[in-house]
């Protein structure tokens, strides 16, 4: 029974390696060579180098990894019952880091179509918020938007006092130091 559980659990994880690995590189990144997950951490290893050190370099690099691998995971949840994530994934920034060549646009888009397959192959089995300073790259009405200004604040009934009377944190003096 348990190398049966065993052998279920690693083709398990080894399709999770394959549709990272798929999915990164379907986005034509220039950097990536190969994409898995590791057998041990169960964390995105590309071209060799471990996921701590890819978060550390920041930029298109851990933005990109990220992505894929939240998607990768989400949608491996919806397939298998047993695989135990939430349906809901937030994703802030997206395009972070990317630049605006016609590569890098070809990028974006390539992430939306993603967002769009999957809210079309999963329905309301799924809910994904994604933050984006710009609209999405490619037409299309499955993208609710919502935008959030003074006058329509994200919190419904919490007026905002206006840039004026804000102190922005990055721009206060950090007593907690002098102390």
């Amino acid at each position: 029974m348990k190398s049966k559980q065993l052998k279920a659990s690693q083709l398990l994880l080894r399709d999770l390696s394959d549709d990272f690995g798929r999915l990164l590189t379907s986005w034509n990144p220039p950097w990536v060579e190969r994409a898995v997950i590791d057998r041990d951490t169960y964390l995105p290893v590309v071209n060799d180098q471990l996921f701590e050190s890819m978060q550390a370099s920041g930029g298109g690099l851990a933005t990109s990894v990220n992505l894929a691998y939240s998607l990768t995971l989400l949608t491996s949840g919806l397939d298998h019952a047993d695989v135990l994530v939430p349906s809901l994934l937030v994703i802030d920034s997206p395009r972070k880091a990317f630049g605006n060549n016609p590569s890098d646009r070809q990028r974006a888009a390539e992430i939306y179509s993603r967002f769009r397959t999957l809210a079309d192959a999963y329905g309301d089995r799924l809910q994904l918020i994604i933050a984006d300073n710009d609209p999405p790259p490619i037409a299309d009405d499955s993208f609710g938007r919502i935008e959030f200004d003074y006058a329509n604040p994200m919190v419904p009934g919490v007026d905002h006092p206006g840039p004026d009377r804000v102190t922005r944190i990055e721009n206060q003096i950090d007593n907690r130091s002098e102390a």
